[in-house]
């Protein structure tokens, strides 16, 4: 007996894990075509940098939440 095929399998060869390389690739594009920036603290290589960064982040956006510290 065969088993019954899903209707996503035709979407299965797409589902890979994130390549941190791409995502910095795809956020240098997003600031050479549109202006936008977008910085993963871990591209960082300085603490102060990092830490600019964040307090730059939670001015614009409020502070994070700690999803650690909620189980999540």
């Amino acid at each position: 007996m065969t088993q019954p095929r899903s209707t996503l399998a035709q979407f299965a060869p797409l589902m890979n894990e994130a390549d941190p390389a791409h995502a910095r690739i795809a956020a240098r594009q997003a600031w050479q075509n549109a202006g936008l920036i977008l910085i993963n603290p871990a591209w960082l290589n300085s603490w102060a940098d990092r830490k600019q960064a964040e307090l730059l982040a939670e001015k614009l956006h409020g502070k994070r939440r700690n999803l650690a510290a909620q189980g999540e």
